[in-house]
């Protein structure tokens, strides 16, 4: 803890060095179910894609156009929304987006043609998009310095359960009430969600220290996360940051060590994106191509994601301890077993287990750059930098569903389609790599050393 004659407190340092408490637990709860709900909403069109395509007698690949107005949402709402919560608080960014998601996912099921659902996968892929780099910056912020990629990994769990949930309301429900249930379940869940997380989830300790040092909330949240700190009336809270960076300018994306990890982190997310996202999309009807039924397809989405739960909480401890290099070996995992699906003559059997493996490995890549992009940026740009990294991701999300679309509907064998799905993780690989080298070259450089006064100290990438 950092504290002087001043009665000045770093709230970061604090923070940062201290065990789990009944506050981190809270944040991390509130984080990982509205994560869950995320999950739920996010894989709503995916799993009734099927059905939806048979309600509408349209094309397979015309799902593509839904996929990719979706992701187009999610680009928009991760930049957006990352801004607003650099700008008004991450609990406001959270609050916003899941309503954002929320609405337009009650009026999908009145959509009666495929323009219109595409219009309201738009509009509710703003709020999924946005509620990624605000929960991801207030759990960055909130976490323990030695736990902070678990703790976002272990949030991020509710993802991929929402994922999970929302197949098996696909496989038992839509039989019975046909394709709009699932949107009907999500959104119902949004709205009730952002109801409590207003009353209940705290917002970012150190935003508040940067942008509203005088804000009553500071004081009462500092009392509730330490609460052996004795805080007299005169105390001030502040969080210690580069004097450079107290206003945020797109360039400080690429200042100092950003020059390198924003570049880096930029690919990866484009790549894993390219991978996870058209997989997550297409992977029931290319179950169901591979000759094994809509519920049976559905089944094993929810299999797959029910297994990436213990693949993101393995893979977190990992990175806390090895960094990015741990996610090398997760992204070739995935390529491996994607482009080992595809391979001709497998038994049905055989089919449902590599996808069971395919699936978490591909989610896990995908959770563990959303477990470190934090770390890489300060407080004061958190939202931003994650917002336009994330972006990049929904980028690439755009144009690999659509792409897979067409590929699926021109007859490309399944083995080239998936071939197409698994590469891009290739570049993730080797953009971890350099994250890694940039991670533990920069521990020790002079860009990491304090140059500016003791009590003003450069904030350490994570």
């Amino acid at each position: 803890m950092v504290e002087n004659t001043l009665h000045e407190v770093d709230v970061g340092e604090l923070l940062e060095n201290r065990r789990l408490g009944r506050f981190q637990v809270l944040t991390l709860a509130l984080g990982s179910f509205t994560l869950f709900v995320d999950g739920l909403d996010f894989s709503a069109p995916n799993v009734a894609a099927q059905s939806i395509v048979s309600a509408f007698h349209i094309k397979a690949g015309d799902m593509g156009l839904v996929f990719g107005w979706g992701y187009f949402g999610m680009f928009i709402g991760s930049v957006l929304l990352g801004a607003i919560g650099d700008r008004y608080g991450r609990k406001t960014g959270v609050v916003l987006g899941v309503l954002a998601y929320s609405l337009p996912a009650l009026l999908t099921v009145f959509a009666t043609s495929l323009e219109g659902l595409a219009i309201w996968r738009f509009l509710a892929g703003i709020g999924i998009g946005g509620v990624v780099p605000n929960a991801i910056a207030l759990l960055t912020e909130t976490a323990p310095k030695r736990f902070r990629v678990s703790f976002v990994m272990i949030a991020f769990v509710g993802y991929s359960t929402g994922n999970a949930a929302c197949a098996q309301i696909a496989a038992w429900f839509i039989p019975v009430f046909g394709w709009s249930i699932v949107f009907l379940v999500a959104g119902l869940a949004g709205l009730g969600l952002s109801l409590m997380l207003i009353f209940v989830l705290p917002e970012s300790i150190p935003f508040l220290a940067v942008r509203r040092p005088d804000d009553p909330r500071l004081r009462r949240l500092m009392a509730r996360a330490a609460p052996e700190l004795q805080l007299l009336p005169e105390t001030r809270l502040i969080l210690c940051r580069p004097a450079n960076e107290m206003k945020f300018s797109l360039k400080l994306l690429f200042t100092s060590y950003r020059r390198f990890a924003t570049p880096l982190l930029w690919i990866a997310f484009f790549g894993e994106s390219l991978t996870f996202m058209t997989l997550s999309s297409w992977l029931t009807s290319i179950l169901e191509q591979a000759g094994l039924s809509q519920m049976q397809a559905r089944l094993v989405f929810s299999a797959g994601a029910i297994a990436a739960i213990f693949a993101i909480v393995i893979f977190g401890r990992l990175i806390d301890r090895f960094g990015p290099r741990a996610v090398v070996v997760c992204a070739l995992s995935a390529v491996a077993s994607i482009v080992y699906l595809g391979t001709p003559g497998l038994s049905p059997n055989v089919i449902v287990i590599v996808a069971i493996l395919a699936y978490p490995c591909a989610s896990a890549t995908h959770q563990s750059l959303n477990g470190i992009v934090g770390g890489f940026y300060p407080t004061i740009i958190r939202g931003n930098g994650v917002g336009y990294a994330t972006g990049m991701g929904r980028v690439a999300a755009i144009l690999g569903p659509v792409v897979a679309g067409y590929l699926i509907e021109a007859k490309v064998p399944v083995q080239d389609v998936l071939f197409f799905i698994a590469a891009p993780d290739l570049m993730v690989a080797a953009a971890c790599v350099g994250l890694d080298v940039l991670r533990r070259s920069r521990f020790a450089a002079a860009d990491f050393a304090p140059a500016v006064p003791a009590r003003e100290p450069r904030e350490q990438l994570a």
